[in-house]
């Protein structure tokens, strides 16, 4: 979808439900449809997740049962059908040539909004700053959108917990910056910057569950109000869980993955090695089964 600029010299583009259960910017799209204005410069708009999206029930599923999670399809091999759909959408963008690329996600759990970008770059800094105070850098090989090179600033947005209603507020306030503001990158801006940030994921083969006390028939028990830990700074005496070995666990971000280097156990609760701010904490268990548990940045 293409929507006529007052410039059509010049282009952005628009991704949204790239995951079937974050809709706020979907709607987002559909308030400003309905209005009948008109951006600053042409917009393209794509939806990635259209198919989980109308699975039943809608917008609950991250991505269709048994197929790759398409944010993480955007590097090669393209070879099935979410890794097609990728390399259509990454051809796609290229044929615009667009100045700025927003890709507008929700989290699975509360959280506050915030932006996360590959590499530290300060054109996507003040991007990320247009919208949001707290930026996340990353330098993780995930196969997501933001970490293609597409010859303009591209930012993964976050604009809160997919449930949460101040989430579809800022989405209706940051689509509508992003379709109006004349010029993205104009000024530098404030932001609370996070460095090289991690993943804690399950171990492959093992299970996971969230409760306030150990699961038993469980490798990992996560405590059940984990994500209001998001955007914390937690100490060493913080629980965050319970296993019975710490290879039931690993680090994405690290050479080897030891979960042992940034967590210990202590009678079988989980604490942080060193002081440590967690983000994307979610409480779907199939989520942070198949992708991660949380997102950290350590003092280490």
């Amino acid at each position: 979808m293409c929507l006529p600029g007052e410039d059509s010299s010049r282009t952005r583009v628009l991704v949204t439900l790239t995951h079937g259960h974050e809709s706020s910017g979907f709607k987002a799209l559909h308030l400003w449809l309905r209005s009948g204005r008109r951006p600053k410069v042409d917009i393209v708009v794509i939806l990635g997740g259209v198919k989980a999206a109308l699975m039943d029930p809608p917008f609950y599923y991250r991505h269709p049962p048994g197929e790759r999670d398409l944010n993480r399809c955007f590097s090669s091999p393209y070879e099935d059908e979410p890794g097609r759909l990728a390399r259509e959408i990454l051809e796609c963008i290229g044929g615009y040539d667009p100045e700025a690329v927003l890709d507008m996600h929700n989290t699975s759990a509360p959280t506050p909004p915030f932006a996360v970008i590959y590499g530290d770059d300060p054109a996507k800094q003040n991007l990320a700053g247009v919208f949001v105070d707290n930026l996340i850098i990353s330098n993780l090989k995930l196969g997501s959108l933001m970490e293609q090179d597409l010859a303009c600033p591209v930012i993964t947005l976050e604009v809160g917990g997919h449930r949460d209603p101040k989430s579809q507020d800022l989405a209706v306030m940051s689509l509508e910056r992003y379709f109006l503001k004349d010029n993205l990158l104009e000024t530098p801006t404030d932001i609370r910057v996070f460095r090289n940030s991690l993943r804690l994921e399950l171990a492959p083969g093992r299970s996971l569950g969230f409760s306030d006390s150990p699961l038993p028939d469980l490798a990992v028990t996560i405590r059940n109000d984990i994500d209001s830990l998001n955007f914390f700074s937690i100490d060493t005496g913080q629980l965050l869980g319970w296993a019975s070995d710490l290879n039931h666990l690993r680090i994405r971000g690290t050479d080897d993955g030891n979960a042992g280097r940034y967590f210990t156990l202590r009678r079988g609760g989980l604490y942080p090695k060193a002081p440590m701010t967690l983000f994307m904490a979610s409480m779907r268990s199939d989520i942070a089964a198949s992708d991660c548990v949380f997102y950290f940045s350590s003092k280490i």
